[in-house]
């Protein structure tokens, strides 16, 4: 093997591959793997630029040949399932870590609620206790991975009616120190909740534990918009020799090993882990006995908020969440390894033939220890007995979050009632412009053919600004179709959307208000159409059907009928909560009824106007007009084409779901979120074929990416695999 050749031949891929020279890359990284098959990064980069270029299958080959000689790297792994799970459903992925179900208990979490996750072997004495403290924490499912045990660790916890078991004869090495075992587990039952990853020699303890349980603490969490918790490792003992410290099934670990150190840790290094976005802790009462051979790491992000993009390192050390997403409160594992058994325990973990970390650690155990089990941690110096979670705040074990929370809710900008006075005409069309003036004609033309007197309709362009020549072009436009007939505002900033509607809004002054983008048009008869909705009090809304045309202004597809006749929709919240079913140009909107639900939130990104309409519907009655009126125009040039292209308002979509979430009715919310990601999951395979079709091959798998983020059901998985099978 010539590491200098194969490292030369990887510095020469990297440079084709930063040129965007593809083809020429993809040979260099192949040609250095063929001189060192070990080189992590050359197949790290070749896997990844195979999946970009959605050639799955050698990309699955190049990871799971680099998982051979490196099954500790957890961006491997990461990969690995993902590109599996892409070609063959993630049963594909049980099968491959060898994760077997024990008993019949099917994992089934209520929203919101957190989940604790461990891994096990040989762990029978310890489970009893370990289940009772969390269980005093609130939590009520643990998800558990057996692996392979021989004291009957699995017959209990199988007995256990909170506890969903699997077992796995995997060796503990080719997991990634059980990592690799919880990424299939966490990806099918868990995504978008808060996992707790422990041994089962280790209790999570955080600032006022005794008073707040895990639910409480993860829903602060969310507030402050964190989606990782930082942990310190703090090596509990006792004041008797080890030999003499003796632990009973059932009896509370504090009681048995109550003590800790001090000096919780000897050095520090900023900006450290793979990501560089955390600091990392080492030493403690493992380096004041042991010295400092055995590297003892003791940072952990034990909790995280579950994605699909979410890497579970060995160990759980790091994380590759962003380190202004990691909370500033940060907890500690208080870790009770220091029991009587463990001289027996390290020196059968030392015996076996691999090169972990966590091997030499325990090597380092036994020639510490010794086999006579004498040696005693305690030190009158550097020992504190654990009293509370106050007590570690207090030392700088750990420490609370001073940072202001986020919003506990959406915001919904307030809409202000039209002051005492103001003329109010029945209607305001309010068109919208920034910058073109290509199709502003056509809009506002088709509105103007069906204007009424000034007193009955309020008809304003709204230019978005900064303030600059084209102002003044789009003016002079309006002036000339319009005349003095058309206000025309400018407005002194870029506003962008969706404050530009909420522009709109406070701008209007008609009982109804639709706003109307200037690349979209209405047909003759939609304001006398939508007029009829108007004379029932409790309809909030109104809308009609609506095609799609092309920047040449074909119809390329035409909306759903709602009802055969107009009228009020039944049922129209639960058909509008899972998929966007109208468009602007198509909707009318009274404005008592925006004063009432506040304005466009921005926290819904592009799909702002899909989540006005959701909660317009929870407090309204919706009107619909069959015959299709407004046009809605798509073409490449169009911000929804762009988003589209990169996966963008799928991403965007998820965010206008959790928005709803807020105020959709508490009996069917979660069941509506559900069926929502599935439908914009399949939306978004249908935009991966398009872009594939188009020769897009990263915009495909871009779409692909957000379609696994947003849903894993059956239906998905089939439409999935069924695109896949094409290319």
């Amino acid at each position: 093997m010539n590491k200098a050749e194969a490292h030369r031949q990887y510095l020469l891929a990297r440079a084709w591959h930063g040129k965007g020279t593809i083809a020429r890359a993809i040979a260099g990284y192949r040609q250095v793997l063929a001189l060192d098959p070990a080189h992590a990064d050359a197949a790290m980069r070749l896997g990844h630029l195979l999946q970009d270029n959605c050639r799955f299958e050698e990309a699955l080959t190049v990871f799971r040949d680099a998982l051979d000689h490196h099954p500790h790297e957890s961006q491997l792994h990461k990969r690995f399932v993902d590109v599996l799970l892409l070609l063959e459903g993630i049963e594909a992925v049980f099968r491959h870590y060898r994760l077997e179900r024990v008993g019949s208990r099917i994992p089934s979490l209520a929203p919101g609620e957190p989940v604790v996750c461990s891994v096990l072997r040989n762990e029978r004495a310890r489970l009893p206790y370990f289940l009772d403290y969390y269980r005093r924490l609130g939590i009520r499912q643990f998800f558990a991975i057996d692996n392979d045990s021989t004291d009957g660790s699995g017959a209990y916890l199988n007995a256990q009616e909170d506890v969903c078991l699997w077992r796995s004869a995997l060796p503990f090495r080719e997991s990634n120190s059980g990592a690799a075992w919880f990424e299939p587990v966490l990806r099918h039952y868990a995504a978008g909740h808060w996992c707790l990853i422990v041994d089962a020699d280790e209790l999570f303890c955080y600032p006022d534990c005794e008073t707040r349980g895990i639910a409480e603490l993860c829903r602060g969490l969310d507030h402050r918009g964190a989606v990782g918790m930082r942990a310190v490792l703090l090596d509990m003992y006792s004041s008797r020799s080890l030999r003499e410290t003796v632990y009973q099934a059932g009896q509370r670990f504090e009681d048995v090993c109550p003590y800790f150190d001090r000096q919780h840790f000897h050095s520090r290094v900023e900006s450290a882990g793979p990501f560089a976005n955390m600091p990392f802790l080492y030493g403690g009462m493992r380096q004041r006995l042991f010295g400092e051979a055995g590297g003892y790491i003791l940072s952990k992000v034990p909790l995280v908020k579950y994605r699909a993009s979410t890497i579970l390192a060995g160990g759980q050390h790091w994380t590759n969440a962003p380190a202004d997403r990691l909370a500033g409160e940060t907890g500690c594992l208080l870790h009770f390894k220091f029991f009587s058994t463990l001289p027996d325990y390290a020196a059968a973990v030392a015996n076996q033939q691999q090169d972990f970390h966590w091997i030499e650690q325990n090597r380092e155990y036994v020639r510490g220890l010794g086999r006579d089990g004498d040696l005693k941690f305690y030190d009158e110096s550097q020992s504190v007995r654990f009293e509370n979670s106050e007590q570690l705040v207090t030392l700088g074990v750990m420490q609370r979050d001073s940072r202001p929370p986020l919003p506990e809710a959406p915001v919904f900008p307030r809409i202000e009632p039209v002051g005492d006075g103001m003329p109010r005409p029945l209607w305001s069309v309010m068109l919208t412009v920034y910058r073109r003036l290509d199709t502003l004609g056509q809009a506002l033309q088709s509105v103007l053919d069906q204007a009424r007197a000034p007193e009955q309709m309020q008809i304003e362009v709204i230019s978005d600004g900064p303030a600059d020549p084209m102002h003044a072009e789009i003016e002079a436009l309006v002036r000339t179709l319009g005349g003095s007939r058309v206000q025309f505002y400018a407005h002194p900033e870029r506003a962008g959307h969706p404050e530009i509607f909420n522009v709109c809004l406070r701008r209007a002054r008609g009982e109804w208000i639709h706003i109307l983008h200037d690349d979209d048009w209405v047909g003759p008869g939609f304001y006398d159409a939508l007029d009829e909705a108007g004379a029932i009090d409790e309809v909030g809304a109104a809308f009609c059907r609506h095609h799609h045309v092309d920047r040449q202004r074909r119809v390329t597809r035409l909306s759903a009928l709602e009802r055969e006749s107009a009228g009020v929709i039944d049922g129209w919240v639960d058909r509008i909560a899972t998929l966007s079913r109208v468009q602007a140009a198509s909707m009318v909107v009274r404005r008592a009824a925006y004063e009432q639900v506040g304005g466009y939130c921005a926290q819904a990104r592009s799909a702002f106007d899909w989540e006005m309409w959701q909660r317009i519907s929870v407090h309204f009655r919706v009107w619909f007009e069959p015959r299709a009126l407004a046009w809605f125009r798509e073409s490449e040039a169009t911000e929804t084409a762009r988003l589209t292209a990169t996966g963008a308002q799928i991403a965007d979509t998820l965010a206008a779901i959790e928005v709803a979430q807020s105020y959709l009715p508490a009996e069917s919310r979660e069941k509506l979120r559900w069926r929502a990601r599935e439908m914009y999951a399949l939306l978004a395979i249908d935009a991966a074929q398009a872009r594939w079709v188009a020769g897009d091959a990263a915009g495909a798998l871009a779409n692909l990416r957000e379609a696994a983020a947003c849903s894993e059901s059956g239906e998905v998985t089939i439409k999935m695999r069924a695109f896949l099978g094409k290319i």
